[in-house]
């Protein structure tokens, strides 16, 4: 690109991915996202007990919210024949067991954080700040990381990134759910380690170690298994980083250290019973090597969740073929490609991570005593499917990765559509209910927020924001000198 055109994509970029996540964001009610009544409860409890918000309930373990926040997705949840307009303010104070009252079960930052921009009197525009945030956290942080990294570290980022969020991400992100900091810091965390050690200027090295500490508390602020999978980040990070200095030697303490802050997040919540015996399974259905074998051979249906193959939401909210066999297979593509070239540490760490995505989810399984599909979801292990989605396209010189334009343009115009499908069919899901046929999302409206602009206009809106995005990162990692490479190639005739 020229020098205008290069900045002018600089500013578009991160802007057109903005508002695309805020679409999402706008397109269903409060009480949508998995558990968010738990969630709300936390946020408006995460302060203590104060009158009006949060009261102390009839025992230590209940306190009394809002009846719109402890109640709000009853109505619809788990029907999804039934539109979010039975969804009403009520502001009366109702009883709940069903929070986060003292860090019992998720650590305390993120609650607490959230807690300071909401509107205690309305929950359903307190629901849309806290959305909007956690999307302008994401761009904002992943934006700053962008311009800090060495140019060869940034495509693993990105590919890393474009590659797994269509449609999970892309719904949890402009969220009130925990995971939306999980996927930052699995997206930013191991390339801001990586960037911190074998960034030579100052001030830089500074920044990224700066972000990999803001990556790391902020995952396993929200969730105690993203502190697991922040430690597997920032080994990922060291490795590919590691050289024989005393240099690296020093550089090392912020890993380690920051190791330790995630052992403490991780031990002092109440997900870390995980990892004892206390809470074995002990009426599995079947013995455990039968469990064993039953719970691999289902396993890949985790890792597709993530692509749509679940349903978002309460896995009430079913995505089309059009979605996931789009998004499975632009993503097994280019893994499969991006493994045509690479390094002993790439073999290393794309090695540990794979490995990661069958040990972690198989001993939760085994642990708890059951089968895929019961208890874990595809949203616990999402993070790691970033993690292998970014480290298997290390090793090309170039960020198009040796793909020509034609495959460039299949990518990104397929991750396009299953994008505006899903946002389509999410939009659908709570405007009147999927039993309401058709493309026009105007019509017969049985629930939508008090704005000026119509579901029809935010799923348009989106779908263009997405395909500039996507018209823009195609630009940037096409080469025609690539493809004058691939054209030669295919040209020449071996001899007999």
């Amino acid at each position: 690109m020229s020098q205008r055109r290069r900045a002018i994509a600089l500013i578009v970029a991160p802007l057109a991915l903005l508002v695309s996540l805020l679409t999402w964001g706008v397109s269903s009610p409060q009480g949508s996202s998995p558990d968010e009544h738990y969630h709300l409860a936390s946020i408006w409890c995460a302060d203590g007990i104060v009158p009006g918000v949060c009261e102390q309930g009839s025992a230590p373990q209940y306190r009394s919210v809002r009846a719109d926040i402890a109640e709000a997705s009853l109505c619809f949840r788990r029907h999804p024949d039934q539109s979010a307009a039975c969804v009403v303010d009520d502001a009366r104070m109702v009883e709940t067991d069903q929070a986060n009252w003292a860090g019992e079960a998720y650590p305390p930052v993120f609650y607490s954080v959230m807690r300071m921009f909401i509107v205690p009197d309305d929950v359903g525009l307190s629901v849309l700040i806290l959305r909007s945030l956690n999307a302008v956290l994401y761009v904002g942080l992943l934006t700053a990381l962008f311009f800090l990294l060495p140019r060869r570290l940034r495509p693993p980022m990105i590919w890393g990134a474009a590659l797994t969020i269509v449609p999970l991400g892309a719904f949890l992100i402009p969220s009130i759910n925990p995971s939306t900091w999980a996927i930052l810091s699995a997206t930013g965390l191991w390339v801001a380690t990586w960037g911190y050690f074998v960034e030579r200027r100052l001030t830089r090295r500074i920044l990224l170690g700066a972000l990999a500490v803001t990556f790391l508390v902020m995952g396993a602020g929200a969730r105690s298994d993203a502190a697991v999978y922040g430690v597997l980040a920032m080994i990922v990070g060291t490795v590919l980083g590691f050289e024989r200095s005393r240099r690296f030697l020093l550089s090392a303490i912020l890993p380690v250290a920051l190791t330790a802050v995630a052992v403490a997040f991780f031990f002092t919540s109440g997900q870390s019973a995980i990892v004892s015996a206390s809470t074995a399974s002990t009426d599995a259905p079947l013995a455990l090597h039968q469990l064993a074998f039953l719970d691999l051979k289902l396993l890949p249906e985790l890792w597709a969740g993530v692509f749509g193959t679940w349903g978002l939401g309460w896995l009430d909210t079913t995505m089309p073929g059009s979605v996931w066999v789009t998004t499975i297979a632009m993503f097994s593509a280019v893994c499969f490609w991006a493994l045509r070239r690479g390094d002993v540490r790439k073999w290393i760490v794309t090695t540990g991570v794979a490995a990661s995505l069958v040990v972690v989810p198989m001993f939760i399984l085994l642990h708890d005593g059951v089968i895929v599909g019961q208890y874990v979801q595809p949203r616990y292990i999402y993070p790691l499917i970033i993690l292998f989605a970014g480290v298997v396209v290390i090793g090309f010189q170039r960020p198009g990765l040796g793909l020509n334009r034609t495959q460039l343009l299949v990518v990104a115009a397929g991750l396009t559509v299953a994008n505006s499908v899903a946002l389509h069919v999410n939009l659908r899901r709570y405007v009147t209910g999927v039993d309401v046929p058709g493309f026009n999302l105007d019509l017969a409206v049985e629930w939508w927020w008090n704005a000026p602009i119509t579901p029809l206009g935010v799923w348009a809106l989106g779908t263009v924001a997405t395909a500039v995005l996507a018209g823009i990162l195609v630009r940037a990692a096409w080469s025609a000198r690539e493809d004058a490479e691939a054209i030669q190639a295919s040209s020449v005739v071996p001899r007999a």
